[in-house]
Parts: structure tokens; C-alpha cells; sequence
């Protein structure tokens, strides 16, 4: 999972199965191959249904089968970030990019564990690292943009909100960047169209109503 940054902040899903037994043969012995993909699914799955203690224990457990899993070191990061662990989710991030410093997702989950701590200037390098590895992702174009609003770089940030929307126009979240921005600006009607635009693409639902708020307020009732 690649986590946006909240302004206002997704799951690399490996199909792991394990297969059954004949029906006449002896159940085979586990192997602790067999046994971490079992752990890493079923953590897969409680994370997928929202169930973070649950999805904490498999993952945990995965780690002491294989410390050096980038899968169990990557998702047990989001299920810490997504209960609120921010220092355990920022240890298996890095952990994680011990393993594999070239995985995108993982810098852009670390930035977004740097955001929420608000340690924007950390946050800041993990994106641009995760650029550098992935220039046309509009997700981390969106996270570094989000950055930049609270650094008051605020060109900067427009300028990456505008950037993800070449590259996937649908994507809501860039929209509502926008709409931020050019309320600090002033541009109180770019900021209204900008937030219409946003509502226009279904967000979810928390989103739709900091949206409509923020109408409200850019109409003055």
C-alpha cells in the first residue's frame, strides 16, 4: 500500500498461494517458505479489511521467519502508520530500504510517516528520492506537492499538483491541492473551480466534505 499524505496521504500485493494436499497423501510438513507466505497473505488480507491488530501479529510474526522479507518489513510499515505507530512504521520503512533502496514505494511510505511527524524537509527528500525512481508517478507527485504547501513553497506545490494531473487528469486528490493553494493565494475562483473539479471526480467521502467546507468558506457563507 502507497499512502498519500493527509492535506487535510497504496498496497504492493504480491498473489502468494499456497497449495493443498492430495486427497489420498499425508499433509506435507510446513516449510518456512510456505509458512512466511502464509503470514504475509493473511497480513495482506487483515490489512486490505482494516484489521490492524490482527494484521500486526501475521506480519510480526512473518519477520521472525524472515528477517530479511522486504514484503513483511514494508506492510507491517503500513499496518504501524495506518494504527498510528509512527516510529515502529518508520523503522520498517527503512528497514525495508536497507533491503531494497530502490523501491519507490517504500521512500514515498517513508515520507509520508515524515509528513504525519511533521518533519517536512525529511519528507521532502524520501518523495524526491521516490521521483528520481519513479518520475511519472502522479501519487508521489501529489505527496511532494502536499509538502510544499506546508513548507510555503507554494509555486512548488502548484506546480507538482499540475505535473500529476498531466499524468492522470482523473486523479481527485491533485484538484484539491489546488484548491488549497489558491486560497492562500487569494485566487478565491481558481480555487473554487479547482475544488469543483475535485468534487466532480467522486472522492471519498471524508475528502468530499473538507471539499464542501472549503466552498463554503471560498463563497463566503
Amino acid at each position: 500500500m502507497r499512502r498519500t499524505v493527509p492535506l487535510l496521504v497504496v498496497v504492493i500485493s504480491l498473489a502468494l498461494i499456497v497449495s493443498g494436499c492430495g486427497l489420498v497423501s499425508p499433509t506435507p510438513l510446513a516449510t518456512p517458505s510456505d509458512a512466511l507466505a502464509d503470514h504475509l497473505e493473511q497480513g495482506r488480507i487483515y490489512l486490505e479489511q482494516n484489521k490492524l491488530p490482527e494484521a500486526i501479529k501475521e506480519l510480526e510474526a512473518a519477520l521472525k521467519i524472515d528477517p530479511n522479507s522486504f514484503d513483511a518489513h514494508f506492510r507491517l510499515g503500513n499496518a504501524y502508520t495506518q494504527s498510528g505507530r509512527l516510529d515502529d512504521a518508520r523503522e520498517q520503512f527503512k528497514a525495508a530500504l536497507r533491503l531494497d533502496p530502490n523501491s519507490a514505494d517504500a521512500h514515498s511510505n517513508l515520507g509520508v510517516v515524515y509528513y504525519e511527524q511533521t518533519r517536512f524537509d525529511d519528507a521532502a527528500k524520501e518523495f524526491q528520492q521516490a521521483l528520481k525512481l519513479q518520475p511519472d508517478d502522479p501519487e508521489i507527485l501529489y505527496n511532494l506537492g502536499g509538502v510544499y504547501v506546508q513548507q510555503n513553497k507554494l509555486d512548488e506545490a502548484i506546480v507538482q499538483f499540475q505535473k500529476a494531473l498531466e499524468i492522470n487528469p482523473n486523479q481527485p486528490e491533485p484538484y484539491f491541492g489546488l484548491a488549497n493553494v489558491y486560497k492562500l493565494q487569494g485566487k478565491t475562483e481558481q480555487a473554487i473551480e479547482a475544488a469543483n473539479r475535485f468534487l466532480s471526480l467522486n472522492p471519498k467521502a471524508e475528502w468530499r466534505a473538507l471539499a464542501e467546507n472549503l466552498l463554503r468558506e471560498l463563497r463566503g457563507k
